[in-house]
């Protein structure tokens, strides 16, 4: 309705035709062209300049911005094909290179494809109003003129009066707002980046961050950060706190919506600083390392367990020798048990006799038939019987077997005991491989927990390292457009810094480090992201640590090598082993394979070492710490390979034998009492074990006895047997035949 009422009083003003449709159209291409890019600028400053009816702009604006939100997927639609019409890439290639050209947002899919329809609909429209505006208008005043109370609802007031084709105006106009857009952009910038970076820091810390003041310069395009901190959980003290950050902008870059940094200076580096701004004390959090569990390791006590402890934790040979050997003894005795009352069972003889009774019964018989088929019963009693005698044979050669089985498995728990003495001295003994071996166990956790951190942290950079695959951008949401990307005439990363200068304090000591090619796609770049951080002075005497990200190939190869001539360590508490002070030379070298394969190799040399350890009896502190203190060096090693998520490491130091060396001194009496207990005990247990094997056999029923028995008294029946069958009773058959 708005527009229809400023319509009506443009007609009737005295602004010339082609000024009212310029409006309108002007207005058109407002409205269906999305507010973005240097066209949005132009638009305003020449609806400023030329004298247009204003207000009939503004309202065509917002009358056809809300007909382009109906048409929006079908300019965004439109402007997809012409940005992927293979005939235009190369004229598209050329103003994407272009920085200026950049800014009209022209490789938005719906900026384009609105303002071109926009553009097309612009002549036609401006001919059709202007003629359909001097038509109606000579129409409007003869209606007036009809009817002249119509004149005071203002809508059709008539107006004699007539403008100028420019407002000079309006250029003030466009550069006072300039100037205000300026001094507001100058005004809130850089509080909007101070905030952002505070938020931002903090998020990839998880510590609260404060940033004194932040510069920008648009002259030079220029970076100042002055001020931050990241405090310390107490938040009276800073992990990290930096002076001053210059960083030059490239601004021909941004044109091309790349951040590209020539140079950026990091100055005033300090580390446990005091705070610009104290808070109170709070609730402490846990350290990143007592999360990760050193808090919780403790080294073993430096004493033997008793003999009594010890056999009860061990895993004995004897104990598997003898649970094996009751195992084989039981199964061995109901195997024979089941013979007993089987095959060699009393019923078995009194059956081959009642056989025999048959057949001394048929002998006497007077039938010739029955006694003539005695001679085929002898014959198969007595192969009978020698088949039994067979199978007693066998069953005598398997029993025989057996017992030998036994013999071996009690002969096997009798030596048991000495195998597990050996291996129980040497597991609790007071060398490298004893219970003082604990020196490796600890470097290693250590070495465990300071991969964690370093992955923790590395995780966190790892999005701002890598190198995105380019995809195509899926089709927007309503009200949107997507972003093309054509091919670049010079590549380049879109997060690009040449150069990273740095230089600070730790403790006492000056350091300085410089970083080179820092992108966030080195493919683009053709080069590889190196460092150096180099020191040296009170405390630490010629420190190195320099390296290289290398995502050029298929791989990413995170890679550094670092060495220290001399750090002196006041105290370093290893649980019970304590070292008050030191010297440490250290070097050693670290490669990272695509964030998962680790190769770790660091060697360290602990000189003018103060070694003691506490938690001893009061008999033994003495003699030990005072042996100990004669322990001035020792090396320890470091291999870490495998997974980054669960790397192995490998630890080698000669500690665990110096330690093993002065402890063995003083405990060697108590090693000879102890392990005389031990092998006491151990004879003890083997000896109640056997016992109890030898109740197990004496279980077992005597079958060689058994077998005899029962042979002698087949070989009885056999013999009767034999002589049913001789010359008298086939004489008796003869005698009872009529021939």
């Amino acid at each position: 309705m708005n527009f229809i009422i400023k319509l009506f009083k443009a007609l009737n003003s005295g602004q010339t035709p082609w000024q009212i449709t310029a409006a309108i159209v002007m207005g058109m291409i407002m409205g269906l062209t999305p507010i973005s890019g240097v066209q949005t600028v132009l638009l305003l400053f020449l609806a400023l300049i030329i004298n247009i009816h204003f207000g009939l702009f503004l309202v065509s604006s917002a009358f056809f911005a809300a007909i382009g939100y109906i048409f929006d997927p079908l300019f965004e639609s439109f402007g997809y094909m012409i940005l992927t019409a293979e005939a235009l890439q190369g004229v598209f290639t050329s103003m994407y290179n272009s920085g200026i050209m950049r800014l009209t947002y022209f490789n938005n899919t719906i900026v384009l494809g609105s303002f071109i329809v926009a553009v097309l609909l612009a002549l036609p429209l401006y001919f059709i109003l202007n003629r359909v505006i001097e038509t109606s208008r000579g129409k409007i005043l003869l209606f007036i003129d009809k009817y002249p109370l119509l004149a005071k609802f203002g809508i059709l007031k008539k107006s004699d009066k007539r403008d100028s084709t420019f407002r000079i105006i309006g250029v003030g106009v466009f550069i006072g707002a300039t100037a205000l857009v300026f001094v507001f952009a100058v005004v809130v910038v850089d509080p909007v980046i101070k905030f952002t970076l505070q938020k931002g820091v903090s998020t990839i810390t998880g510590k609260e961050v404060l940033i004194k003041d932040v510069e920008t310069s648009f002259s030079d395009a220029s970076l100042r950060i002055a001020g931050l901190e990241v405090q310390d959980d107490n938040g009276k003290t800073n992990s990290v706190s930096i002076e001053n950050i210059l960083a030059d902008l490239d601004f021909n870059a941004l044109l091309l919506r790349k951040k590209h940094m020539e140079l950026v200076q990091v100055t005033g580096i300090g580390f446990d600083t005091p705070s610009s701004n104290p808070k109170p004390s709070a609730a402490k959090k846990p350290s990143t390392s007592a999360a990760l569990g050193s808090s919780t390791f403790t080294m073993p006590e430096i004493k033997l367990p008793t003999p009594k402890e010890l056999l009860a934790n061990a895993d004995l040979k004897s104990i598997q020798v003898y649970n094996q050997a009751q195992k084989e003894i039981d199964e061995i005795k109901a195997k024979w048990e089941k013979v007993y009352k089987g095959q060699l069972s009393s019923d078995v003889i009194k059956e081959y006799k009642e056989d025999l009774e048959a057949i001394k019964s048929a002998s006497k018989s007077k039938n010739p038939t029955q006694l003539l088929k005695l001679k085929d019963d002898i014959a198969a009693f007595k192969k009978k019987i020698d088949t039994h005698k067979t199978k007693l044979a066998s069953i005598k050669k398997d029993f025989a077997k057996d017992k030998a089985r036994i013999s071996k498995l009690i002969s096997e728990l009798k030596s048991a005991p000495k195998s597990d003495y050996n291996n129980l001295k040497s597991a609790y003994s007071f060398d490298s491989s004893g219970a003082i071996n604990v020196v490796g166990a600890i470097f290693g956790q250590k070495t465990k927990e300071y991969i964690a951190v370093a992955k923790k942290y590395y995780t966190l950079a790892q999005p701002y390292m890598k190198s995105d695959t380019k995809v195509e951008p899926p089709k927007p949401p309503r009200g949107e457009g997507r972003w093309i990307k054509f091919k670049e005439e010079v590549p380049s990363p879109d997060i690009y810094v040449a150069k990273v200068d740095m230089s600070g304090k730790f403790k006492t000591q000056d350091f300085t480090g410089v970083i080179n090619n820092i992108a966030d796609d080195q493919k683009l770049l053709g080069r590889a992201t190196t460092f150096k951080v180099t020191s040296d002075g009170d405390v630490v005497e010629k420190f190195v640590l320099e390296g290289k990200d290398d995502r050029l190939g298929k791989i990413a190869h995170e890679s550094a090598i670092f060495s220290a001539k001399k750090i002196p360590l006041s105290s370093f508490a290893l649980s019970s082993l304590r070292l008050e002070k030191s010297d440490i030379a250290l070097q050693g070298s670290a490669n990272i394979y695509g964030l998962s394969k680790l190769e770790l190799k660091s060697s360290f040399d602990f000189k003018n070492a103060a070694i003691s350890i506490s938690g001893l009896d009061e008999k033994y502190a003495d003699i030990v710490n005072s042996t100990l203190s004669e322990v001035k060096g020792f090396y320890v090693k470091t291999d870490a390979t495998g997974s980054l998520e669960s790397p192995s490491v490998d630890i080698k130091t000669d500690l665990d034998k110096k330690i093993s060396a002065a402890l063995s001194n003083v405990f060697a009496k108590e090693a000879k009492k102890y392990e005389a207990e031990l092998q006491t005990m151990l004879n003890e247990k083997m000896q109640e074990q056997l016992n109890g094997l030898n109740s197990s056999v004496s279980g077992i029923p005597d079958i060689n006895s058994l077998v005899g028995s029962q042979s002698g008294a087949l070989d009885k029946l056999l013999s009767d047997s034999s002589s049913l069958g001789t010359k008298p009773a086939i004489d008796s058959i003869k005698n009872l035949l009529p021939f």
